[in-house]
């Protein structure tokens, strides 16, 4: 089965941060489209580091199970009118 990386915005308060997980492609919903609310199913976070040309890279990959489409919270709903 494909995986595939998918780019999500945690929303919080004020704030907005992007997040790649990988998926496999049977994992996603139909319907699924920009700016659709989804809620990863099963995340899995895996700290990550690395050396390369003596510089140290750090991070934190994820990978979901799939991807389960909700409903817009009510404030967003309310702001969008």
């Amino acid at each position: 089965m494909p995986l595939l990386t998918v780019t999500l915005f945690l929303m919080e308060d004020e704030r907005a941060e992007a997040m790649k997980i990988t998926v496999a492609q049977n994992g996603l919903p139909n319907g699924l489209h920009p700016g659709r609310f989804v809620r990863p199913v099963e995340l899995f976070a895996t700290p990550w580091a690395r050396i390369f040309n003596g510089n140290l890279s750090d991070g934190v990959a994820y990978r979901c199970a799939a991807l389960e489409l909700v409903d817009a919270p009510a404030a967003a709903t309310a702001e969008a009118a």
